[in-house]
C-alpha cells in the first residue's frame, strides 16, 4: 500500500485517508485531516500552530514518539502549503 505524506501537516497518509478536491476526486497532497471539498479545513493553522500540534500530538496524545514529530517539524517549511508563505 502506498503512502503519502501530506502537503499541510508532513504526516504519512494512504488513500483511504486522502482529502477530496473541489470535484469531489481524491487529493494525492493532502489527507481528509487537512483537506476537504478542496479547501483546508482549518483556515487560522499557522506554521506555528502546526508545530506544536505536532508536539502535543507526540507529548500528550502518544500518537507520534517525539523523534518522529520533531522530524516533521524540519520538514514543514518545505512542504506544499507552507513553501509559498515563508519566501
Amino acid at each position: 500500500m502506498e503512502t503519502l505524506i501530506c502537503q499541510s501537516c508532513g504526516l504519512p497518509f494512504t488513500k483511504e485517508l486522502m482529502g477530496t478536491n473541489r470535484d469531489k476526486t481524491r487529493s494525492e497532497e493532502y489527507c481528509i485531516s487537512c483537506f476537504e471539498n478542496g479547501k483546508f479545513i482549518d483556515h487560522s493553522l499557522s506554521l506555528h500552530k502546526l508545530e506544536m500540534k505536532l508536539l502535543e500530538m507526540a507529548e500528550v496524545h502518544e500518537e507520534i514518539t517525539l523523534e518522529e514529530a520533531q522530524a516533521v517539524i524540519k520538514k514543514l517549511p518545505y512542504l506544499k502549503r507552507w513553501h509559498m508563505s515563508i519566501m
